[in-house]
C-alpha cells in the first residue's frame, strides 16, 4: 500500500493509519484500497499511537479520519488524543478477546469512536470493512466518490473525482502531452499542422512514432521509403496517428514500482492487441457499429487502449491484492471481472479506469466505455461494444493478461451486432497469424528502448 508521510499540499486530506505489531497485513492493504479509490483520500502510516499523535500535531486539519489496527491495549488518554478532541472520527480495530473492552473505552472517551472486531473480517474481506465505515463517514458529511452517480449528471461526477483524487498518490497522472494530443483530436477545427506541432514537442515520442507507422501494419507491404511525421498524419489521418502517438507516450510513461510484480509488458501486448483488432474490426467494417449519438471513429482506439487501465492501477499500487484476484481468476477460470466480485467488488478495475479518465477529463463517452466494458447493459452503445468484442477476441487469440485467457461475450452486445458464436469464430480465425504477429511487433517497437 503507497502512504504518504510527506509535507502536504494547502488543500491535501488524508486518513491516518496506526498500523501496530502484529495486525494482519491483509487489513492495512483493504483499508488502503477503501480510503484510496473509493472514497479518494491518501493515507499516512504510523506504527504506534505516539508516532500517530505526533502526524496529528504536525498535519493538524489535513487529518481526516484516524484508523487503529491493533492486537494490545491502548490507554484511554491515547485514544482521547488520537480523536483530536473530538473532532475525528475513529476507528478501533481489534481482536475479539480486546472487543468488549475497545466498547468501553470508545463509550468513556466519547466522540465519534467505532469498534470493529478484526476476527470478523475475513481475508480480503475489504467489503465487510467497507459497511462499517460508510455509515460513520456519512454522517460526517463524507460520500463515496460513486455514491449515489445514477442521479447526478457527468459533469458533476467529473467534479467531484477532480476535486477529490487532486492529490491521491496512488493514481497515475496523464502526461500533458497526452491532454493535448487529445484536446486537438478532439476539435473539428484543427490542423494536421496542430497535431504536429504538438507532436514535435515531444521527440521521443515522435520517435518511436515513426518506427511504428513505417511498419506492414501502418504504411502496407508495398511501402517505398519511409515516412515523415506530416506524411504519416496526412496519409492514416489526424485520429489513429494521434491515437497511436498517444499509445507509445502512454506505454512510456507509467513506470512500474520496484515492489509490484505486475508484468507490464504483458498488459500493453493486450491493450495494443485490443486497440489493434478494434481498428481492423473498425476499417474493414466487420461489425455493424455505427451509432447515432456516440462518435466511435473518434474514441475506439483510445477505448480500446485503456479499457483495462484500472488493472495497471491496481498491479502498481496494490500488487497483493491483483496477484490474489489473478490467482483466483487463474485457478477457477474466472474472468479477472468475476473474481473481483467474489472478493466483494470493493473497487474493481473497471471504476478505478473511470476514475483516471475522469481525473484526466476525458469525454463522457470514453469514461462509460471504459466503465463498462464488461458488463455494458442491456443497450451497449457501438463504442461499448466494439471494444467489447475486441477485448474478447484478443484473449481468445492468446493476448490476455493472463496465459490461456479465453473470452467471455455478452449476450447483449452479440444481439446489438447481430452476432453469433460462429461469427465470432469466423472473426477469430480471420485475425489469426498475421494478426497476432503485427500485434506483438508493434507492441515491442512501442515498448522498445
Amino acid at each position: 500500500m503507497s502512504t504518504h508521510n510527506t509535507a502536504p499540499d494547502a488543500d491535501e486530506e488524508f486518513g491516518l493509519i496506526v498500523e501496530q505489531a502484529g495486525v494482519r497485513p491483509d487489513l492495512v492493504k483493504q483499508l488502503g484500497l477503501i480510503l484510496n479509490y473509493v472514497y479518494g483520500f491518501n493515507t499516512m502510516l504510523a506504527r504506534s499511537p505516539m508516532e500517530a499523535a505526533s502526524l496529528l500535531a504536525e498535519r493538524g486539519q489535513a487529518v481526516v479520519h484516524v484508523f487503529v489496527l491493533g492486537v494490545t491495549e491502548l490507554p484511554a488518554a491515547a485514544v482521547s488524543r488520537l480523536t483530536d478532541g473530538g473532532r475525528l472520527p475513529l476507528f478501533l480495530l481489534v481482536p475479539n478477546r480486546l472487543y468488549e473492552e475497545a466498547c468501553s473505552l470508545a463509550g468513556e472517551v466519547g466522540g465519534s469512536v467505532t469498534v470493529i472486531d478484526i476476527d470478523e473480517i475475513p481475508e480480503h474481506g475489504g467489503a465487510v470493512m467497507r459497511t462499517q465505515i460508510d455509515p460513520v463517514f456519512h454522517e460526517q458529511g463524507i460520500g463515496a466518490l460513486f455514491d449515489r452517480a445514477q442521479h447526478v449528471s457527468f459533469r458533476i461526477l467529473q467534479q467531484r473525482v477532480e476535486k477529490r483524487l487532486r492529490h491521491l498518490h496512488t493514481l497515475p497522472t496523464l502526461p500533458e502531452v497526452v491532454m493535448r494530443i487529445m484536446e486537438v483530436v478532439a476539435d473539428p477545427d484543427s490542423s494536421p499542422e496542430e497535431l504536429e506541432e504538438v507532436l514535435r514537442s515531444d521527440p521521443a515520442t515522435v520517435h518511436k512514432l515513426l518506427q511504428v507507422v513505417n511498419t506492414p501494419a501502418f504504411a502496407g507491404a508495398g511501402q517505398k521509403g519511409e515516412w515523415s511525421l506530416h506524411d504519416a498524419i496526412v496519409r492514416l489521418g489526424r485520429r489513429k496517428l494521434a491515437s497511436v502517438a498517444l499509445q507509445i507516450k502512454l506505454i512510456n510513461s507509467l513506470i512500474k514500482p520496484e515492489e509490484s510484480g505486475f508484468d507490464l509488458r504483458r498488459f500493453w501486448i493486450h491493450s495494443v492487441g485490443t486497440a489493434h483488432i478494434a481498428d481492423k474490426l473498425y476499417q474493414a467494417k466487420m461489425v455493424d457499429v455505427d451509432d447515432e449519438e456516440v462518435d466511435v471513429a473518434q474514441h475506439y482506439w483510445v477505448a480500446a487502449l485503456l479499457h483495462d487501465i484500472g488493472k495497471l492501477i491496481l498491479g502498481f499500487f496494490f500488487w497483493e491484492h491483483f496477484e490474489r484476484l489473478a490467482s483466483m481468476s487463474s485457478a477457477s477460470d474466472l474472468q479477472f471481472h468475476d473474481a473481483e466480485e467474489q472478493l466483494g467488488d470493493l473497487v474493481n478495475h473497471e471504476q478505478l479506469g473511470q476514475l483516471l479518465l475522469m481525473r484526466g477529463r476525458m469525454a463522457e463517452t470514453l469514461v462509460k466505455c471504459v466503465g463498462g466494458h464488461h458488463d455494458p447493459g442491456t443497450v451497449p452503445d457501438g463504442l461499448m461494444a466494439l471494444v467489447h468484442v475486441a477485448d474478447n477476441l484478443c484473449k481468445d487469440l492468446g493476448l490476455g493478461y493472463a496465459a490461456g485467457e479465453s473470452g467471455l461475450y455478452d449476450s447483449n452486445v452479440l444481439r446489438v451486432l447481430g452476432l453469433n458464436q460462429e461469427r465470432i469464430v469466423e472473426l477469430r480465425q480471420s485475425l489469426e497469424g498475421e494478426t497476432v504477429e503485427e500485434i506483438m511487433d508493434i507492441a515491442e517497437r512501442c515498448t522498445s528502448n
